[in-house]
């Protein structure tokens, strides 16, 4: 995500980490919530509870330049895979590039047998853009892709969830993480209200004659019209459960598959 003066900062679905780099590509300053970043910041502790390669796919900045805002992939592991089986809930992290300070707020995925959220590209600086989607390949005869769409997401209003104990698990509600309320129902009895979320684009049913990627990872606004959504072609190949790997072939063309780039038109502006 590039800043005004010619730095930019990038996040990873691994760590998680957000990292800014100088014009040059030096290391400012590393920012994670394991305390092992530079400079002395961090992120929230309840982060390094991240599923496995599900960390902050996502990162963008407002238009004013002050705030990073982060979205992690999927619902983290808190306390445990097994107790946070069905939730939908994933986490919106803002961080004032300031002074440090994090908030965080619920996005609720539309199923909890989605991927999860690819990307994030700022609106303005309280609405957003969230690639939410399947993992399957679109055209597929065997298992077509059935959900892979653009949200409007909104933090206004929305309830910030951030625990000023910093704790490992983050604010609990009557002892359960905010993961273990999994749903829309969950959240209300708790209290919490989750972002508001509208439609701008289905990438299935929008793009023709068909969109072939199992992969739609980013979102880039040219315009208030006009997006550019990219795929990731994991460099054409696959694991192919033998210790190695093999072309990875899309279903719907019979063709390796590439990096694209789609430039769509919405319907409505973007506001």
């Amino acid at each position: 995500m590039l800043a005004s003066d010619g730095s930019f900062w990038i996040s990873d679905e691994y760590g998680p980490h957000i990292v800014h780099f100088d014009a040059s590509g030096k290391t400012i300053e590393r920012i994670n919530p394991f305390g092992t970043g530079t400079g002395g910041r961090t992120l929230p502790k309840v982060l390094a509870r991240r599923r496995p390669n599900r960390g902050m796919e996502g990162l963008t900045i407002t238009p004013d330049g002050k705030t990073l805002v982060g979205l992690m992939q999927s619902p983290m592991y808190n306390p445990s895979s097994g107790a946070v089986s069905g939730s939908t809930v994933i986490r919106v992290v803002t961080f004032d590039i300031a002074t440090g300070a994090t908030k965080q707020y619920v996005y609720l995925m539309e199923n909890s047998s989605l991927t999860g959220c690819s990307d994030i590209a700022a609106i303005t600086n309280t609405t957003f853009l969230a690639l939410e989607r399947d993992g399957d390949y679109g055209g597929n005869p065997a298992k077509p892709a059935t959900f892979k769409r653009i949200y409007k997401f909104d933090l206004a209003g929305a309830t910030d969830i951030s625990d000023p104990s910093n704790g490992d698990a983050g604010k609990l509600y009557n002892g359960l993480t905010v993961e273990q309320l999994k749903d829309k129902t969950g959240l209300q009895n708790a209290g919490v209200v989750p972002v508001t979320k509208t439609l701008v684009f289905d990438i299935l049913t929008q793009i023709s004659p068909v969109y072939p990627h199992d992969k739609a990872e980013g979102i880039s606004i040219l315009s208030p019209t006009q997006l550019a959504i990219s795929n990731d072609d994991d460099f054409g190949v696959v694991d192919n459960g033998q210790n190695g790997f093999t072309a990875k072939i899309l279903p719907a063309t019979g063709k390796v598959d590439l990096n694209r780039i789609y430039f769509v038109t919405l319907s409505a502006p973007l506001k």
